[in-house]
Formats: structure tokens, sequence, C-alpha cells
């Protein structure tokens, strides 16, 4: 199955709200990595599924 997630664009996301909101460890953590990724793409899919698991049975469109 193919990734949900923008990997590069993901990165980028954690790299700057870690320098923003952890002032001081952009020095020390400066990749992602892999497992992180695998695990947030995880957390997406389960909450995906959730989400349809309680959407209503009627209608065309899914929203939220």
């Amino acid at each position: 199955m193919s990734s949900l997630l923008n990997r590069s664009a993901v990165k980028k996301f954690i790299i700057a709200k870690l320098a923003s909101l952890r002032p001081g460890m952009e020095k020390e953590l400066t990749s992602v990595s892999k497992e992180a990724l695998d695990k947030l793409e995880a957390r997406l899919r389960v909450w995906i599924e959730s989400d349809i698991m309680h959407h209503p049975s009627r209608g065309k469109r899914y929203n939220q």
C-alpha cells in the first residue's frame, strides 16, 4: 500500500516545530527517523479507519 504521507513535508514540519516549540533542541535533533515516520503513518491510518467506522451509513459523500 502506498504512503499517505508526504514524508519530506512531514520531516520539514517536525524540524520546524521542534525549533519553535523546543528552542535549543533543533541543534541536537536534525533528522527524523524512518521508524518515527512509519509510526505517524500508522496512527494516521488508524485515525482514518476509526472515522470511517463512525460515519453515518447514509448519504453519498464522506464528510466530517
